[in-house]
């Protein structure tokens, strides 16, 4: 219909033509446009027409425009069929074409990469923005396209695929039927599964393409889910054919590898198959604790889920070791063993030794699973996936059996607190621990070793940064997995790893008490320093061996409780020793009861003294060695490995690791877990605060450097005490026979006497003899430097010796205190730097109104005779000491003897002043430095000394600058009053 019949003008069809093809068409709208067009020409047309007939013009009008509209929408009609048919026709070829488009579009993006290294070298930039806004045009026209045909090749293959799978998973059913009936499988069956799943996936795929498309999506959902359990179900059985059959063939695994991953179920088989490798190494596990044959069933072990209930079965069947080999009962001949003949033993029960001997067999034959394990798993799983597969399978080996070895470890060494705790007499102790731990390591080291190249996968595939990422994300997927496997291999040990300090002190404790009995049953002299010698040391090894053991358990964490263990230790084992010298003091003492002297007696005291320097210097040395350990595992803190932050850092994973390093790595695991913070350690660098506690052990520290902290001050404190025991022997031996002269003259009567032989100073009674007590004093002093030589001239044991002289002069201080209360000064007994100067002397001597002269030039001669004899001043200076210590009593025990003098006649002066005398040349006649004391010729002076004199002596010494001279002056009144003088 033209638009002149309509009685349109061709710019109002073109007004109408305009607003068809308008999206905001509606048909009042057009039929209002129309009409208006309409009656604007019949008005025009007809302006005098009666309402009829514009009426009836208006009806003629809209039953042209219906007419029209009825033969537009015929022609859209004809339009779209034709344009459907044309597409029906291209889509093809549109494939086709996409096809082509694709391979060119790969061919562009090559072209395209090098365009771009070109164009980066252009200054003009503008010429290069067109093409590629072009190319990724055309990109995004590719994927569009792929998209599509993708979804177009799901829904014309859909229906297909379905029905296909029913009909393989018949055949492949059927087929297995077959092969079960005869002795080898049907290569069919395998082929139509594998066609199965083949079509499972490509309808997966395909369910995925057509997510797009809402209409029937819960239907192929259902569909999918159905076939794809059916499918699972025909391959679980064709998975544990083939996991059977891996020593010996591995092209079934490899078919079943493939179909799993078409599936996407690759975990499923990966868990299968880790399940049912190390089934052979359980059965020896288990067998060797007491299981029968019987109970460990082979199908059980192939079974993989069937493991954790042989776990069960074998757990209440535990053995406990035992001291012989005694048979056992309930047992029979266990299962064939791969791993030596400690799993084959018929009817005994194990042993320690045997456990500790098994225990290396079995984590070998574990290191032979890995090392073919390591070959199989990159053959079946191909090298990407082939470490993991290494390190759940060892992670497998010691799942099921972690509880069954932290009990059997408990049998070794009961934990501290436990039932068994009280009971050595079938544990191991420690050291079993520490042995089966050992061997551990080792193995973990040697397991590591076991793992694929890091660096596999980047090297040889990732070439792509997706690649790349892939490869980085397995590295860290593996190294948390051998992580985890790590951690649980050395579970068992965690508790004894933190309660270390505990489970020694038990046994040590017992070990200690069977010394300590020995030691206290040494009463004789002549034995002690056998019996002595051989029991001192003896605690050290065992010290040795608990720091071995912190070191290997431990690697420096809690070391404080651990070191306090062996400090208590070592300082009970001094004390005991210390004790005993005590006792064989009193015994000596008590024995000899005579007055003859017996050099065979000092020469055992002096091996006792070389005893107590035996202990002081293993101390030493023990403690610097513990010092110079705690440095080298404060070091070994900071080398972390497998940690999960180095991981995620991108910190270089080592290739291999040695047990040290794993060691310290399980050591914080299982003593501190939680992250350490950082603080300073005193040098103003910051480091994990349980390595700076380990390093102020180990004087590395700021505020240790100048005066590490002692790590045995218990010990050390012990110590000094037995070195003071030991002195107090040794004098005890040297001075017996002169406190025994000594111990009555006071009250011999000679003193009373008051014949007069006429009065003067001390050195006029040179005429009268000294009495027989103090010769037999001098003598015994003159015979001690024979006595002291034989000892002082090894100069290994003087050197031992030495060790333990320091402040030996204190064992002579008793007699001066006892001068000091006889002289009537009892408030400064105690005072030791008034002591100290009354011993020494030297600096009294300006104050006794003796010749100094004298004094000094013995002192000289003295040190030039030590001089001139270098080549036995160790020696010399040895003796010296001893006799320094014997002669300070001697002069301060015949001081306080003169105090106790109740009468003193004129006679009787001159008598003393003769004895006082002749000790002195003794003294003089001896060398030594510091002898004789000034106090000797001062008490002699004032023996003799007229009593005008004495008078004003003591009424001269109104100032009193020290306590020593307070004590002079007491003890010239008390002579005064003795020799009846008063003042």
């Amino acid at each position: 219909m033209s638009s002149h019949s309509n009685g349109m003008d061709p710019l109002q069809d073109e007004r109408l033509s305009a607003l068809l093809a308008s999206p905001d068409f509606s048909v009042p709208a057009y039929l209002n446009m129309a009409l208006d067009v309409t009656s604007a020409t019949s008005d025009k047309d007809a302006p005098h027409a009666t309402s009829d007939e514009q009426h009836r013009q208006l009806e003629q009008q809209m039953a042209n425009l219906a007419l029209q509209l009825q033969m537009r929408t015929q022609s859209c009609h004809d339009e779209i069929g034709r344009i459907g048919a044309e597409l029906q026709a291209v889509l093809p070829r549109c494939c086709s074409d996409v096809g082509r488009v694709a391979a060119g579009l790969e061919g562009m993006e090559m072209d395209l990469a090098g365009l771009i290294l070109d164009d980066a070298k252009l200054e003009d930039t503008e010429q290069k923005d067109d093409p590629l806004i072009t190319l990724h045009t055309l990109l995004n026209l590719k994927t569009h396209l792929t998209a599509a045909r993708t979804i177009l090749s799901a829904a014309s293959s859909w229906d297909e695929t379905i029905r296909s799978i029913p009909a393989l998973l018949a055949a492949s059913n059927s087929s297995s039927l077959g092969s079960d009936q005869g002795d080898s499988a049907t290569p069919s069956a395998s082929q139509h599964l594998i066609l199965a799943v083949e079509a499972l996936s490509t309808l997966e795929a395909g369910e995925r393409a057509l997510r797009v498309m809402p209409s029937g999506r819960e239907e192929r959902e259902q569909v999918l889910a159905t076939l794809r359990s059916r499918t699972e179900a025909m391959l679980k059985p064709q998975l544990l054919h083939a996991l059977k059959k891996t020593d010996t063939r591995t092209g079934l695994l490899k078919q079943c590898v493939e179909m799993y991953g078409s599936l996407g179920k690759m975990e499923v088989l990966k868990e299968e198959y880790v399940r049912a490798r190390p089934g052979e190494l359980l059965t020896v596990w288990f067998s060797f604790g007491g299981t029968t044959a019987a109970s460990v069933k082979d199908e059980d072990l192939a079974e993989s889920s069937k493991q954790n209930e042989v776990e069960e079965d074998h757990a209440a069947e535990d053995f406990d070791f035992t001291e012989d080999d005694a048979p056992h009962p309930e047992l029979t001949n266990p299962a064939p063993s791969t791993v030596s003949q400690h799993s084959s033993t018929p009817t005994a029960g194990p042993t320690k030794q045997q456990f500790t001997e098994f225990l290396p067999d079995f984590y070998d034959a574990i290191l032979e699973l890995l090392a073919k394990e390591r070959n199989q798993a990159r053959l079946v799983f191909g090298a990407e996936l082939a470490p993991s597969i290494v390190a759940r399978v060892l992670t497998e080996c010691f799942k099921p059996i972690v509880s069954s070895f932290a009990r059997r470890l408990e049998s070794l060494c009961p934990l501290p607190n436990s039932s068994g705790s009280a009971s050595s007499s079938s544990a191991g102790g420690m050291e079993a621990i520490a042995s089966a731990y050992e061997s551990t390591i080792q193995f973990l080291s040697l397991a590591y070793d076991q793992m694929e190249a890091w660096d596999s996968v980047s090297s040889d595939r990732a070439t792509t940064q997706s690649n790349k990422d892939n490869a980085s994300n397995n590295q860290i997927t593996l190294v948390e997995n051998i992580r985890k496997a790590f951690l649980l291999i050395a579970s068992p040990f965690v508790p004894y790893q933190q309660s270390l300090a505990e489970a020694e002190r038990y046994p040590l404790g017992e070990a200690a008490s069977i010394v300590a009995r020995d030691v206290r049953s040494v009463n004789h002299l002549e034995d002690a320093s056998e019996r002595l010698g051989d029991l001192a040391p003896f605690m050290f090894p065992l010290a040795e061996a608990v720091i071995d053991r912190f070191e290997l358990l431990n690697s420096g964490y809690n070391a404080s409780s651990t070191l306090s263990a062996i400090d208590t230790l070592l300082s009970n084992h001094a004390s005991e020793l210390a004790i005993a010298m005590g006792s064989l003091s009193g015994n000596a003492t008590s024995s000899s009861s005579g007055l003859e002297f017996d050099e065979q007696h000092v020469n055992c005291a002096l091996e006792v003294l070389r005893i107590a320097g035996v202990f002081k210097r293993y101390l030493k040395s023990f403690e610097q060695s513990v010092r110079d350990r705690l440095k080298i595992m404060a070091n070994q803190l900071l080398d972390t490995v497998l940690e999960p932050s180095d991981v995620s850092s991108n910190i270089d994973i080592p290739d291999s690791l040695t047990p040290i390093q794993i060691r310290a790595m399980l050591a914080k695991e299982a003593c501190s877990p939680s992250p350490s913070p950082y603080v300073d350690d005193g040098t103003g660098v910051k480091f994990p605060s349980s390595v700076v506690q380990l390093r102020r052990l180990a004087g590395l520290s700021g505020d240790s450097k100048n005066s590490p902290p002692l790590l045995f001050p218990k010990a050390v404190e012990s110590t000094s005490r037995l070195a003071r025991s030991s002195q107090s022997f040794v004098f005890e031996v040297c001075y017996a026979i002169p406190e025994r002269h000594l111990r009555g003259i006071s009250a011999l009567p000679v003193w009373k006497q008051e014949g007069s032989s006429g009065g003067g100073t001390g050195d006029d009674s040179y005429g009268i003899l000294p009495q027989s007590f103090i010769t037999q004093v001098g003598e015994h002093v003159l015979a001690l430097v024979q006595a002291l030589e034989p000892f002082a001239s090894d100069n290994e044991a003087l050197g031992l010796a030495n060790e333990v002289m320091a402040g030996v002069r204190a064992v002579a201080v008793q007699p001066w205190k006892e001068f000091v209360a006889a002289a009537g000064c009892s408030s400064t007994g105690d005072d030791n730097e008034t002591l100290e100067a009354l011993m020494v002397g030297k600096t009294l001597s300006k104050y006794l109104f003796v010749d100094r002269d004298i004094v000094e030039d013995v002192a000289q001669e003295n040190e030039e005779e030590d001089e001139e004899d270098l080549d036995a001043a160790a020696s010399t200076a040895f003796c010296n000491q001893w006799l320094d210590v014997v002669g300070t009593a001697v002069t301060g025990r015949l001081l306080e003897r003169t105090m106790r003098i109740p009468r003193l006649g004129k006679k009787g002066a001159e008598h003393l002043a003769a004895d006082l005398n002749y000790i002195r040349n003794v003294f003089t006649a001896l060398g030594i430095s510091g002898h004789p004391n000034p106090l000797l010729q001062y008490a002699a002076q004032l023996a003799t000394m007229d009593e005008d004199s004495i008078r004003e002596r003591i009424r001269g010494r109104d100032a009193l600058p020290s306590g020593a001279l307070e004590v002079i002056r007491k003890a010239e009144q008390r002579i005064a009053y003795v020799r009846n003088i008063s003042v």
